[in-house]
């Protein structure tokens, strides 16, 4: 079966809305081992990393659930503030997955119920928002992938993004380091991740992942539940994420199996 085959399957609710969020909805014809909820890049349209991967196939051959959120242009932000200049929407892009979406999809699918097989997968800021959100629900998702993803934003004191939601650094340094800092929260770490990140990306360095990784390790030691995976030569691109699918999937079916 191709992978256009898959997207026009039996299983895909789409169109689906919390508040004014869409989201689409993949269900597997037999009960799903667990779910992975997808967080696409910047500015990416929810359906990116379908048009653009293997993973509906990978979803219907491990047999995950898929869903899939309109995240669009936010960064995570837990909270906006008088120097905000970009608004995701009405509320932080956190407070919304974390107040309204997680909790809608838990009582409208019995998804992402607390026991279940719950996954996290995001590129670029979608995988900054795999970190935040596993730090924010530290007991609801068992295992993540984070793929080229900007987790420590004071490496990045002129990083535009960051400049629009938090203020200059100079003067809001402490919303740079603070809640919405992965790499300053690594302590609280509990999630197993597949992290990766190709050592020739000119949009976000892979020194945001290796640090991230470096510091995991200083305060962790050999409670190894982080596995970083440098690629040599690899940018920020779907060939790139496209190929640590089957490993990310390897990843999952092995924590799993331990479970």
């Amino acid at each position: 079966m191709t992978q256009g085959d898959i997207l026009s399957a039996k299983g895909w609710q789409k169109n689906l809305q919390v508040d004014d969020v869409f989201y689409d909805l993949y269900l597997p014809l037999n009960p799903p081992v667990g779910t992975i909820l997808v967080l696409p890049g910047w500015n990416f349209p929810r359906t990116s990393w379908l048009e653009n991967s293997d993973l509906a196939k990978y979803a219907q051959q491990y047999g995950y659930a898929l869903i899939l959120p309109e995240m669009s242009t936010t960064i995570y932000e837990s909270s906006y503030y008088p120097e905000t200049t970009m608004r995701w929407n009405a509320i932080p892009g956190l407070e919304f997955i974390n107040t309204r979406f997680i909790p809608t999809i838990q009582a409208r699918h019995n998804l992402l119920l607390p026991g279940q097989n719950n996954t996290l997968l995001g590129l670029s800021t979608g995988g900054r928002g795999v970190a935040l959100i596993a730090l924010s629900n530290p007991d609801l998702f068992v295992a993540g992938a984070s793929l080229s993803g900007d987790f420590s934003q004071e490496n990045m004191p002129t990083d535009n993004l960051m400049r629009a939601v938090y203020g200059d650094r100079e003067e809001f340094g402490d919303r740079w380091l603070g809640v919405d800092n992965p790499q300053a929260r690594i302590a609280e770490w509990k999630m197993p991740l597949f992290l990766t990140h190709g050592t020739a990306d000119e949009v976000v360095p892979e020194s945001q992942s290796r640090l991230f990784y470096e510091k995991y390790r200083e305060l962790h030691g050999n409670n190894q539940i982080i596995e970083y995976y440098p690629r040599e030569g690899a940018g920020h691109d779907y060939d790139f994420w496209n190929s640590q699918l089957e490993a990310i999937f390897n990843f999952w079916e092995k924590i799993r199996m331990r479970s």
